[in-house]
């Protein structure tokens, strides 16, 4: 819900790289790291206790290779009653693209595939549309993000619906068209370049992007509580639960939502191994982690206070104090990360919360305090930090009285349907996006969509409701109708037919009223 306002103890990383990579550094914090970590810690406190709303974060923050702050705080699960430990998974989102952009550059750099092969070479069976110019947008450009290209279907069902089977894949792959505000070449943000990066090495090196970031990343660098995939079997610390201004969401992750562009989970002791490789210049790993930190794209924006004007394979490149700062940030629902290296001072950060309201942005004040505590000093840090927090502290409360007006303004309405409920059951089909079912609870309508599901509100025009299949994401959905039936529902910019069975008859007939 900030989106649109955002514009422990010391521990260390002893795991051994492969044989071409030093190891991991595991030098004791000096009396400064030891000074900052201190003041650190407290700050967090601070920042939790003016926003008891925010369930729980974690922190790694590393020093000229030294891990000086590695911790969580707070609650992974609040209603039962789990404590976040450095050990405790947060979900990264989008930060995953940093551990496949520099996971394929490893392959690049060892001749497994070229960065430079292009769809048509990857996928030669493929017959991609005649208006996407396959045999010129690389595997580069897929994850620099200017390949050009729209996939909203694809992208949907790898991130929040999870209905597909690989032939829905493979379909879409070949439906994919170019973007039409977004020519070749240009940059563009987005999940899709990294969806069909991950189709196409798999298809021609045999290889899922999740055991090819566990087999050479993760496994050399002894990250042991980052996931890439089997949530269920999971034996190890819970990983942290979603929130939003301390209510539960209900949307969590599974292994058929973790994909390539957001597919990852990591705990404070794993991100300080992560942060200590960007600080590294020498070995296998330290390289393919530069290259895929070094700009491919170019652009001209901004993160909040964060200037972005380039961006590589998972990382975005900006000045930060007369410096280069690289970062790769996430968010989802009930979710939020900030992963950034500032390699001229030997800084690095994570910081990841379960919460989607003020801890949306407090991970990147905790950023914020560990550049400005080295960069300026304490007395510098500690005032900008007091400054911020209270900034944050009357926007978040404004946004909250805004959200609730909303929610007053949807209660109040009065239905918008024109047929009895039931004249809108049944399941409606589209083939790209996947299947709608409309159940009726008495006079309300629940809405389900692969993993998703929500209750439905008023709309604002005959035969329209809203629903938040993604929590705080709205949608509108018209029911089209003919003769007394509702025959078809239009939602995310596409026409959802009622679903044929091989017979040819509605799966379930409309109902009549």
């Amino acid at each position: 819900m900030l989106a649109s306002v955002a514009a422990g103890s010391a521990g260390s990383a002893n795991a051994q790289a492969p044989d071409a990579d030093p190891p991991l550094a595991t030098a004791a914090p000096s009396a400064q790291d030891q000074a900052f970590a201190a003041d650190f810690e407290r700050f967090l406190d601070r920042a939790m206790a003016r926003f008891p709303s925010m369930p729980a974060i974690s922190v790694a923050i590393v020093h000229r290779g030294v891990p000086v702050f590695v911790n969580a705080k707070g609650r992974a699960d609040v209603e039962a009653g789990i404590a976040a430990t450095p050990d405790t998974p947060f979900y990264i989102a989008s930060s995953t693209k940093s551990f496949v952009g520099t996971a394929f550059a490893l392959l690049d750099a060892r001749g497994t595939i070229d960065l430079d092969w292009t769809m048509r070479e990857l996928a030669p069976d493929i017959a991609f549309a005649p208006d996407v110019p396959a045999d010129k947008i690389s595997l580069r450009d897929l994850l620099a993000h200017r390949h050009g290209l729209a996939g909203d279907a694809m992208a949907f069902r790898l991130a929040y619906s999870g209905e597909y089977d690989d032939a829905t894949l493979l379909r879409l792959l070949a439906q994919i068209r170019p973007d039409p505000d977004t020519p070749p070449g240009s940059f563009r943000y987005g999940n899709i370049g990294y969806n069909i990066a991950a189709l196409l090495v798999e298809r021609r090196i045999g290889r899922r992007w999740q055991d090819i970031v566990q087999d050479e990343l993760l496994a050399p660098l002894a990250m042991t509580e980052t996931l890439t995939e089997g949530l269920a079997e999971r034996r190890g610390a819970p990983v942290a639960a979603p929130y939003r201004g301390g209510e539960r969401l209900y949307l969590v992750k599974d292994d058929r939502t973790m994909h390539a562009a957001g597919g990852m989970y990591a705990s404070a002791s794993d991100m300080a191994r992560w942060l200590t490789l960007q600080l590294q210049d020498k070995g296998e790993l330290a390289q393919a982690a530069a290259t895929a930190r070094a700009p491919v794209a170019t652009l001209d924006g901004a993160f909040g206070p964060f200037r972005r004007t380039g961006y590589g394979l998972g990382w975005y490149t900006g000045p930060y104090a007369e410096q280069t700062l690289y970062h790769a940030f996430g968010s989802f629902v009930g979710a939020r990360a900030h992963v950034s290296v500032l390699p001229a001072a030997g800084l690095g950060v994570a910081a990841a919360t379960n919460d989607e309201g003020a801890g949306f942005r407090i991970v990147d004040l905790a950023a914020l305090y560990t550049y400005d505590w080295y960069l300026h000093g304490a007395m510098h840090a500690e005032a900008k930090a007091a400054e911020q927090i209270e900034t944050l502290a009357g926007q978040w409360a404004r946004q909250v009285e805004k959200v609730a007006a909303q929610r007053a303004e949807r209660a109040a309405r009065a239905s918008q349907l024109t047929l009895p409920a039931a004249a809108y059951a049944g399941d409606y089909c589209n083939a790209d996006y996947g299947t709608i079912g409309i159940t009726p609870q008495g006079a309300r309508l629940d809405l389900t969509m692969g993993r998703l599901h929500a209750a439905a509100e008023p709309g604002e025009a005959p035969d329209t409701i809203r629903a938040e299949l993604i929590p705080g994401q709205g949608e509108e959905f018209r029911f089209v109708v003919t003769g007394g039936v509702a025959t078809a529902i239009e939602a995310f910019g596409s026409r959802f037919d009622p679903c044929i069975d091989s017979g040819g008859k509605p799966m379930p007939p409309p109902a009549i009223p």
